[in-house]
């Protein structure tokens, strides 16, 4: 099976940062040759994968043991470019955020918090792969393109999100 995108989807992300969120790492265990040659054409196309140490939080939290700590760990090294760092700067975002979602933001998770700051640090050189797709709500970040990965038991449906586009 393929991943299903849109064509201008590429040229959009070239020379940008993508943002991965912690169900794409999920969702690269369950079928890795699916997603690691999409990673490796987002690559080729001059896209840089980031992620945050939140991310690598939610993934490693729970590991049954030293040796899964470590796979989780490599896959993500495998994976990602390079991990963005929490600034001081993306700490006021959050509550900046917060305050944009008002009773919307009642469920975020705090890893959806920094994720959605650092949109907002970084605007338009950067947007987020997820598929919390409910958790971005339009009215704060813009829905770019949705990206279809159909598996055995249905689709997959990811958002490629941006704030300020």
């Amino acid at each position: 099976m393929e991943i299903l995108y849109p064509p201008t989807l590429f040229p959009f992300l070239k020379n940008k940062h993508l943002l991965l969120d912690t169900n794409v790492f999920r969702d690269a265990v369950v079928k890795p040759t699916v997603y690691s040659r999409l990673f490796n054409d987002l690559k080729t196309a001059d896209v840089t994968l980031v992620t945050i140490d939140a991310v690598r939080y939610e993934l490693l939290k729970g590991s049954a043991d030293d040796t899964k700590y470590k796979e989780k760990m490599k896959l993500i090294d495998d994976i990602v470019d390079i991990s963005l760092p929490i600034s001081p700067k993306t700490v006021e975002l959050v509550y900046t955020l917060i305050q944009d979602y008002g009773i919307h933001g009642t469920v975020m998770s705090l890893t959806d918090l920094f994720l959605g700051a650092t949109l907002m640090q970084y605007q338009n050189r950067i947007c987020l792969l997820t598929r919390d797709t409910t958790d971005f709500i339009q009215s704060v970040f813009n829905l770019l393109f949705i990206i279809n990965v159909p598996y055995s038991k249905g689709i997959f449906t990811y958002g490629v999100y941006q704030y300020g586009a």
